[in-house]
Parts: structure tokens; C-alpha cells; sequence
């Protein structure tokens, strides 16, 4: 009679695998998860703190080690820290279903919120929304890639985003400081290269200008400093995104007393007229709805007309799904870009 030996799977745990095909081999290593962006983007440096063990597989889940034969066809080297870097810098990671939906849903957010900070709308020059440049980029079906930088992606979507929505990069404000006898030389120089200057000082030893210039050109205008650097020439940034002041604020006007902690009315007393879905009245006078963030409306008749406008719609959609409501001059801006993008 036959022994039988019990048979299970051995999952691995706190493993992650790095893949490279070469030809029609593949081969892998064991890393530790959360630690290989780490090595990529050299905030480690230590493999050690990144390999589980410096040995190459031709599969981790078998651990079955690659051949001797095989490395040195594919790599021209059978050094095996060294094959183990080059799989680092350019294998893909393995990732289950659930971890690579979670790391591309965080990438995402983060370059939207990184091209909100750089551009602005060039109908209103008021910056746009994280939600705005998010809805743009579904719609244009851009998937981050997890093995590149948000930084770098972000500038590809926002080259995206330029030729089929309002939006460009937000420009930037500099100082530049030159020697006061070159003034006119200098001038000239920068009212070429850049968008507008906004105010200029000659009182002192250097002639400075405050200017306004696209992020493009901010490297040409590096090495127009660069000449008049061992002068005195200098270079500041003021700030990085320039936009239209005077923005909207979001201000909350519901009414959060829970309706068992509401006084009941008297006995015979008249009762409130009930009101739209959505509304709330204030205290003072006006009325409120929850789908227009910080608008108080004069006369029922203009909150009706809100009630059937496209903006309730829309809002009342986004906070049936738990997000975050527009206002006016942001659902305005949502429009644009949507028609234009039709």
C-alpha cells in the first residue's frame, strides 16, 4: 500500500517578484515588497535591503534557480548581483490584480493633483480642479504606469489634456536681477523671451524685473542668465504657477442637526412648508441647497430654476458616488471642457 503525504500550496508571503524576459527566457528574483521604488528611485541603495537573496530563478514560485548556461546567454555574465540589478532596473513587477488597481488608483491621484498645481484654464486663468483633470483624463482613457514617476507622466498628460481641453501650463514669475549698465541690452533680452514684465527697479547697482515666462522657456532664460552671472546676474523664483486671484471659496452650508434633536412644533402651530429635495433654508434670509456649495438663493423661484439646472444634476450624481460637489465657477469650467472635447 502506497504512503500518501498530505499536499498543500505554499503561498509566498511578503514577496515580491521582478520579471524579465531576454529572448524567450524569463527570469526572476525575490524582493522585498515596497522596496524595489525604493531602489528605483535610489532612496535605497543597499540590495541587500532589497533582495530576500541575490540568486537569479527561472521561477520564485517553484524555486526553481535559473542555469548557469542560460545567464551567461542572456546577460553575457554569470555574476549574479549583477544580473540582479539589471533585473531590478528593468523587470516588471509582479503584482496581484487588487495590489496593481490600489498602486495605479494612488499614482493617478497624484499626478492629477500635480497638474492641478501646474496648469490653468486660459478662458478664466483661475487654476483647475483635481476632479476636473481627473474626469478629463478617464475620458481620454490614460492609464498611469506604475513603473514611471508621476512627475514625468503628469507633464505627458498635461501635453494630453492641451490638445483637446482648455487647459495649458500656468506660467511662472521670476526675478531677474542685472548689472545697471547693460540695462538696455538686458531689456530687450527679456521682453523677447518673455510673456510680459510686470515692474522693473533701476534705483541700485543692478537693474531688476520681475517677468511673467512659460515653464518652456524657463531654461532658456537660465542660460541668458548664465552671461551675466560673473556680474552680478541673478535669478529668483518668485512662484511657480501663476494664476487668476480672487478664487471662489467652497464654504459649508448644511445643516447638521440630526432630525431627532430638532425641536417638534407646538400643538396647533402651522407647519413648515416642506421644501425641495436637497434644500435647506438658513437661518437668515435665502434658501440653500446641498448641491450648490456656498450659494445662498434669494427667492424660491431661483432655487427651483437650481433645482432643474444641469449643475444639480451633476452634483447630485457625484454625491450619490461619495465625492466631492463642484461649485459654480468649477461645473462652468467642467462644461467647457466637456463640449469642447465633443
Amino acid at each position: 500500500m502506497a504512503l500518501k503525504q498530505p499536499m498543500g500550496q505554499k503561498l509566498l508571503t511578503n514577496v515580491s517578484v521582478v520579471r524579465l524576459k531576454v529572448g524567450n527566457q524569463k527570469f526572476e528574483i525575490a524582493a522585498y515588497p515596497n522596496m524595489i521604488m525604493a531602489w528605483r528611485n535610489k532612496t535605497e541603495t543597499d540590495l541587500s535591503e532589497v533582495l530576500q537573496i541575490d540568486r537569479v530563478y527561472k521561477d520564485v514560485e517553484k524555486g526553481e534557480y535559473a542555469k548557469t548556461q542560460d545567464l551567461k546567454k542572456a546577460f553575457q555574465t554569470t555574476d549574479q548581483e549583477q544580473i540582479c540589478i539589471e533585473i531590478l532596473k528593468k523587470g516588471e513587477v509582479q503584482l496581484s490584480e487588487k495590489e496593481r488597481g490600489s498602486q495605479q488608483e494612488s499614482l493617478l491621484k497624484e499626478i492629477c493633483t500635480i497638474v492641478a498645481d501646474k496648469c490653468v484654464n486660459p478662458l478664466s486663468k483661475r487654476p483647475v480642479t483635481v476632479g476636473v483633470v481627473e474626469r478629463a483624463l478617464s475620458e481620454l482613457h490614460f492609464n498611469p504606469n506604475i513603473s514611471k514617476p508621476a512627475k514625468k507622466q503628469a507633464l505627458e498628460a498635461i501635453k494630453l489634456l492641451e490638445g483637446k481641453y482648455p487647459i495649458e501650463r500656468a506660467p511662472m514669475r521670476l526675478k531677474l536681477s542685472f548689472p545697471a549698465a547693460r540695462k538696455d541690452e538686458a531689456k530687450k533680452q527679456v521682453t523677447e523671451l518673455c510673456d510680459s514684465l510686470e515692474r522693473e527697479d533701476d534705483s541700485g547697482a543692478l537693474w531688476t524685473a520681475v517677468v511673467v515666462l512659460h515653464p518652456e522657456k524657463y531654461r532658456s532664460c537660465d542660460q541668458l542668465m548664465q552671461q551675466y552671472r560673473t556680474e552680478g546676474g541673478v535669478m529668483e523664483v518668485l512662484q511657480l504657477s501663476v494664476h487668476k486671484e480672487g478664487d471662489a471659496s467652497i464654504e459649508s452650508h448644511h445643516d447638521d442637526t440630526p432630525a431627532h434633536a430638532r425641536p417638534e412644533p407646538e400643538e396647533g402651530a402651522p407647519r413648515p412648508e416642506r421644501q425641495p429635495q436637497g434644500a435647506d433654508r438658513p437661518k437668515g434670509e435665502g434658501f440653500k441647497s446641498s448641491t450648490a456649495p456656498g450659494v445662498v438663493f434669494a427667492t424660491r423661484e431661483e432655487l427651483t430654476a437650481h433645482m432643474k439646472s444641469d449643475w444639480h444634476k451633476h452634483n447630485l450624481k457625484l454625491k450619490s458616488e461619495g465625492k466631492q460637489l463642484l461649485s459654480k465657477e468649477d461645473f462652468i469650467d467642467f462644461q467647457i471642457m466637456t463640449e469642447k472635447e465633443e
